[in-house]
């Protein structure tokens, strides 16, 4: 099956952003517009990962089908077990956050750090059904009103999981009408109708766009993107084009919109005509998202996404101990940066491969189960 090594290199840079963007709330980092535009990077590199699995999980329906049962089961071992293992250590791991900042209350961002105390008091009082709500990873799509914090419960950037799980659930069936030029349009209108009841809050309140039909465009970017390929593919020919039109409109837009211009630098690089291909734009696309390193660390996103977050609570109480002062921007991204990179490749190598290769035995086992039983009604 066909490879984008692009979009594993992209990964490694959105998780990497989300980390910086929770480093700069922790250590409250006022740089005057540096600091703002890190807090600010971490959504708009979330959306751009739903870009992503539209498009990738779209090319896995595509190129290799399957019954809905064996998808599913490989989707289910290849998020869960991270994210129940992740959500464990972020459970403790938010009341030590909460302890951290509140020893030193001008260190953090005012506004992060009671949002981190209501989080860790939610997760107490309601533990049992936070718990049942992340058991079937549906805890995204539950608004403020019925579980308080349900999105952020245990481990705060996992509401984007929940997403991901609800995208899963339905996505065969929408690939399948969005290949019916008839169909598409009617999924398209549907879409649009969604997640305008969704800006006038019609499903309720929700901290995070953590509820399918709130981000509907950006899987359905996803999809369009992987559904278009063979027509596009090898056909452009000024990528320049594209890029200078994303340099004029990317500080006028707003950041919903951001995902939707890096994604389309994206599409430029894997569908760039041969001729083009020794470009400046083709090298720097190769060296940025393609290289051994890109790739590597993309590899590894998944667990640094979810993993980071512990990470920088222990980072900030190693700092704490060591120097008794609360950690500069800096200093904590020192301290982060190795810890998360590690714990990145354990979970990696411990729990995310480990959980994709049983996804994968039990996917046969069930497939051969259900051809063994055709043959016995044949």
């Amino acid at each position: 099956m066909m490879k984008f090594g692009a979009i594993e290199g992209l990964r490694g840079w959105l998780a990497w952003s989300v980390v910086l963007s929770h480093l700069a709330y922790f250590s409250n980092l006022r740089a005057r517009d540096f600091g703002a535009l890190l807090k600010g990077a971490g959504l708009p590199a979330v959306l751009v990962f739903l870009i992503i699995s539209g498009f990738v999980i779209t090319h896995l329906v595509v190129e290799k089908p399957e019954p809905y049962g064996v998808y599913l089961l490989r989707r289910l071992m290849r998020i869960f077990p991270l994210f129940a293992v992740t959500c464990i250590i972020g459970f403790f791991t938010s009341d030590l956050q909460v302890s951290l900042l509140s020893r030193i209350p001008e260190a953090g961002d005012p506004q992060f750090t009671m949002l981190l105390a209501d989080i860790a008091r939610s997760n107490h009082d309601f533990l049992l059904r936070h718990v049942l709500a992340h058991t079937t990873m549906l805890h995204g799509a539950i608004n403020d009103t019925m579980l308080p914090f349900s999105q952020y419960a245990f481990n705060m950037p996992a509401w984007s999981l929940s997403l991901e799980w609800q995208f899963y659930l339905v996505a065969p069936a929408v690939i399948a009408a969005a290949r019916s030029p008839r169909a598409m349009i009617c999924v398209a209108a549907a879409i649009a109708v969604v997640e305008i009841a969704c800006r006038h809050r019609l499903f309720g309140s929700f901290d995070q766009p953590g509820f399918l039909p709130a981000t509907a465009g950006y899987f359905a970017v996803g999809i369009a993107s992987r559904l278009s390929y063979p027509s596009i593919a090898g056909r452009l020919r000024h990528p320049s084009a594209v890029l200078a039109v994303v340099i004029v409109l990317l500080p006028l837009l707003d950041g919903g919109s951001v995902p939707f211009l890096i994604w389309a630098v994206i599409v430029a690089g894997v569908t760039l005509h041969p001729s083009v291909a020794m470009s400046h734009f083709a090298r720097i696309y190769r060296g940025a998202l393609e290289s051994r390193a890109a790739v590597y660390f993309g590899s590894r996103s998944f667990s640094t996404y979810l993993c980071h977050l512990p990470v920088i609570s222990i980072s900030y109480w190693i700092w704490l101990h060591l120097f008794s002062t609360a950690p500069a921007f800096l200093g904590l991204l020192i301290l982060t940066v190795p810890l998360t990179i590690l714990l990145s490749e354990l979970l990696y190598r411990g729990v995310e491969r480990p959980g994709i290769a049983i996804g994968a035995r039990l996917a046969h086992e069930s497939m051969q189960v259900a051809v063994s039983f055709e043959r016995k009604a044949l």
